[in-house]
């Protein structure tokens, strides 16, 4: 219609920050074993976090009233461009789930495998090098040798045990 504005759909906007908000509460939920330095350096960071999806959401609400926007989702892309996209988001929620139950190292040569194949890789070597190598950079790197809190899993464990390392229980 001829004087009707078109809503631009902003539904697209909220998906980072609800991703956000789940790191945040998956962090919260997990800092019950740090240093009390840790816990208030991460909940003073998160709160302002989530007081600034809080204002986002607010905005976005305010142009949703007004009839500016729709919460209406569009990825930007081509139809094959927005599958991707989803695949791609769909991954890292499964990655996030299977975090605490596979441990570190585990996830994310899985994830990564994944990723590179639905982005297109296919070329065998690179994605097994890339794959395993890389999380077990992230295990030698930032777990064993700056001993960084990454949930451990059945890898990590049982390189743990083998190396005589503390983390073995």
């Amino acid at each position: 219609m001829a004087g009707e504005r078109r809503r631009r759909p902003a539904g697209a906007e909220l998906i980072i920050p609800t991703l956000a908000v789940g790191f945040t509460a998956y962090y919260f939920w997990t800092v019950q074993e740090l240093a009390w330095e840790a816990k208030a350096n991460g909940i003073v960071i998160g709160a302002i976090l989530l007081v600034l999806v809080a204002l986002l959401g607010l905005r976005i609400g305010l142009r949703v009233a007004r009839g500016e926007a729709s919460l209406g989702l569009t990825l930007g892309g081509d139809p094959q461009a927005n599958r991707l996209r989803l695949a791609l988001l769909a991954l890292t929620v499964a990655f996030v789930a299977a975090l605490p139950l596979l441990g570190t190292v585990i996830a994310l040569a899985l994830m990564l495998a994944a990723g590179m194949w639905l982005l297109g890789a296919r070329h065998w070597p690179t994605l097994l090098g890339v794959s395993l190598v890389t999380p077990l950079l992230v295990w030698a790197g930032l777990i064993l040798a700056i001993g960084t809190r990454f949930p451990l899993g059945p890898f990590e464990r049982g390189m743990a045990a083998l190396l005589g390392l503390p983390g073995a229980e």
